[in-house]
């Protein structure tokens, strides 16, 4: 009976040893014995093979043994002295790289085991396979420090906050804006961190995230949102809002990002302001001005009413410049601005248009209140004294204005009709107001002017321009310097029909569109003067080229003929450039240097009209011209005055002393002729010589027909007929 007993026990114990080893290879932890001397005795597991080391590998050996990774020196001392101490252990964690160099992290469990004597017997415990929940752990706390890294690092704000609105997280950014740290906003509410204000109204404006979690939705400003920090400083703020969701779409908390656009919105307040005001008076600019302008006729056609525009240009500012400096005209136009502001209301603009100009918009003022305006303001000018180191200097201005009352005018009309207003009064004085009106006959002539200037444009652009000459003959037989002739400008309109000089050379002077014309004449008058010397032609001695004194004080023009010379093959001796004596004289300094260059090269020079100014012999030793032109106004009646005679003998006698050639102009009959050749002076030109004709004749060598010696042309292409009054040649 006790064998049977016993028999049963066996089996019992068997099956129970069964069961157990099916369920340890059945479950995800393994099994672990160790004897007193802390060696494995027995590992057993189901599913997971603990460090990829088999039991085998194992049993026999100790777990310091085993080659454990991650355990620090301090933590195996205190596992050590847990198990002296016969204590059990729990949730001890390490790492065991296998044999394929994966590593494998496991937690270990484990209790004492005692006899029925109390002796020691050795541990008995489970391992754990952790290296899932060990690399998700570790890649959630990269994934989270890159996240942190990644907000103290961008330059916005950051602020997350839980479902409730209380502060979990704050980036630097926002502990600067907010003047709030971390430690201090932790667990605080967002809304009493956020002192949120409307910029325009200074109304409380509601914190974003409150605004988030009570919809659910995206919140984002991006204007007009100042945030009041604790420190007392102000930030124009732009920011967005958004909830943040777990896997189940449930709201856990939200996140807003802020930035800091107070600088950005200063700047561009700055560059709009630069677009649109003058940097040296702080006065609107012109495109700003002609906007204004713009609205205000766009009222007057919708409303009705009337308004004016004003032009003003500085008298006498080119003599501040001139003698002080810029930085002293600088000074006096931004004195200038401060005192004209005083004298208009604060619904009008003042602006600066460029240089010395100014405008003025007068709203809702009719044109007669609008003289008085300018009048007023005339006044402020000429009662200012400018005071720069130790010079004083008076200023006028010459005020132009027309009425803005017309819905069929445009801006463009406006502007000219203001522009041709000013310079009326400069012309009419200077230190003057011209107000325009629609029977202003004066000023229609300006207009008539002003649209000369794009009809020259046009002839240039078409090559409409043709050049002529006129021959300079010697009076007295001989021929000191050879043939002489004055190259003439002509232009034809678009139907092939020649125009007056005198038609557009006022208006291209006014505009200052003569540089351009020389440049035209220059280009042209050297291309022919280059083909007509070239090797076998016959020698036309000597070409005589005007240049106005537009073209004289343009710093551009010299390098231009330079480069014009150097472009082509011919003798610089066979031109002469004529410059009128006033032209010289507005420009003395600059026409001295520009005379003084291309005689270098072998130019001749011409001084054209000499006589006619207040001074000509004290300037006459600063020019090195080659001849001396005299004034025509003095030679067509010398032979009837005697008073024009000696100042014809005056000008020709210095002229010799100096060593200079002289030629008479306006020669209309053989009586002049016979008075210059009694005179000595060397040259004749006009009427009584030849008359103007088209250059290609001079080519051709033709000589003048009898009937052409009915005409007299002026050097400017002046047309008069014998015994006539002076008229525009038509040629």
């Amino acid at each position: 009976m006790c064998r049977k007993k016993l028999a049963r026990l066996r089996r019992s114990l068997a099956e129970s040893e069964e069961r157990f080893r099916a369920l340890v290879a059945l479950s995800s932890d393994w099994y672990w014995e160790q004897d007193a001397e802390y060696r494995f005795t027995r590992v057993e597991g189901g599913t997971v093979d603990p460090g990829a080391l088999r039991p085998g590998q194992i049993v026999g050996r100790r777990a310091w043994e085993l080659g454990l990774q991650e355990v620090s020196e301090s933590q195996m001392r205190e596992h050590r002295a847990t198990l002296e101490r016969r204590e059990p252990f729990a949730d001890f964690v390490y790492r065991i790289d296998g044999p394929d160099g994966r590593p494998r992290w496991s937690s270990v469990s484990g209790e004492p085991v005692f006899g029925p004597d109390r002796r020691f017997l050795g541990y008995r415990g489970t391992a754990r396979n952790i290296t899932a929940q060990v690399l998700a752990e570790r890649r959630l706390f990269a994934e989270k420090e890159r996240a942190q890294a990644t907000l103290q690092a961008i330059g916005d704000a950051v602020i997350v906050t839980d479902v409730r609105g209380f502060i979990e997280f704050m980036n630097p950014i926002a502990e600067k804006l907010t003047g709030c740290d971390l430690l201090k906003a932790a667990g605080a509410h967002v809304a009493g961190l956020l002192n949120l204000v409307d910029e325009n109204t200074g109304a409380q404006v509601q914190d974003p995230v409150s605004r988030v979690l009570a919809s659910g939705g995206i919140v984002a400003e991006g204007d007009g949102v100042i945030l009041a920090g604790a420190d007392g400083a102000r930030h124009a703020l732009e920011y967005s809002a958004a909830p943040i969701r777990n896997g189940r779409q449930e709201m856990d908390g939200a996140v807003i990002a802020f930035r800091d656009v107070t600088r950005q919105r200063e700047m561009a307040e700055q560059v709009s302001w630069q677009a649109s005001h003058d940097a040296l008076t702080g006065l609107i600019n012109r495109r700003e001005f002609e906007r204004r302008v713009e609205q205000a006729l766009a009222g007057v056609r919708k409303h009705g009413g009337q308004h004016a525009l004003l032009f003003l240009d500085l008298d006498q500012f080119k003599v501040v410049n001139d003698t002080c400096g810029h930085a002293a005209g600088d000074e006096l136009l931004r004195q200038l601005t401060h005192a004209l502001s005083g004298r208009i209301r604060q619904s009008d603009t003042l602006a600066r248009l460029g240089g010395d100009e100014f405008g003025v918009l007068l709203e809702r003022c009719p044109i007669e209140q609008a003289h008085r305006v300018a009048e007023a303001l005339r006044m402020v000018v000429e009662d200012f004294q400018f005071v720069w180191q130790d010079k004083i200097f008076k200023v006028g201005v010459s005020i132009g204005g027309v009425p803005i009352a017309d819905p069929a005018k445009t801006l463009a009309s406006l502007m000219s009709a203001a522009d041709s207003a000013c310079y009326f009064a400069k012309d009419s004085g200077r230190n003057r107001v011209h107000l325009a009106t629609g029977e202003d006959g004066e000023l229609a002539e300006r207009h008539g002017q002003m649209e000369w200037v794009s009809r020259i444009h046009k002839a240039l652009n078409e090559e409409r321009f043709r050049l002529w000459f006129q021959e300079i003959r010697p009076v007295g037989g001989r021929d000191a310097c050879g043939d002489h002739y004055e190259l003439l400008m002509r232009m034809v309109d678009e139907e092939g029909r020649p125009v007056p000089p005198m038609a557009f050379i006022p208006a291209a002077e006014r505009y200052d569109l003569m540089p351009a014309i020389d440049r035209w004449v220059v280009r042209t008058a050297f291309a022919f003067i280059e083909r007509a010397h070239a090797p076998g032609a016959r020698s036309l001695g000597c070409a005589s080229i005007n240049l106005s004194g537009a073209s004289i004080g343009d710093p551009n023009f010299l390098a231009f003929v330079q480069s014009e010379l150097a472009a082509r093959r011919l003798d610089p001796r066979a031109i002469c450039f004529e410059i009128t004596e006033t032209a010289a004289i507005a420009n003395l300094t600059r026409a001295a240097h520009f005379i003084a260059e291309l005689k270098a090269k072998g130019f001749r020079f011409s001084l054209d009209d000499f006589g006619s100014g207040m001074s000509s012999f004290a300037y006459l030793k600063n020019l090195p011209v080659d001849f001396l032109k005299i004034d025509g106004s003095f030679v067509k009646d010398m032979h009837r005055d005697p008073i024009d005679r000696a100042m014809v003998e005056a000008i020709h006698r210095v002229g010799h002393v100096m060593g200079l050639a002289t030629i008479a102009e306006f020669v209309e009959s053989d009586e002049i002729l016979a008075c210059l050749r009694e005179i000595g002076v060397d040259y004749a030109q006009g009427y009584g010589v030849a008359r103007p004709r088209p250059l290609e004749e001079l080519a051709l060598g033709g000589e003048p027909r009898p009937e052409d010696r009915r005409e007299r042309v002026d050097p400017l292409g002046r047309l008069v007929q014998a015994g006539n009054q002076p008229q525009l040649a038509a040629a």
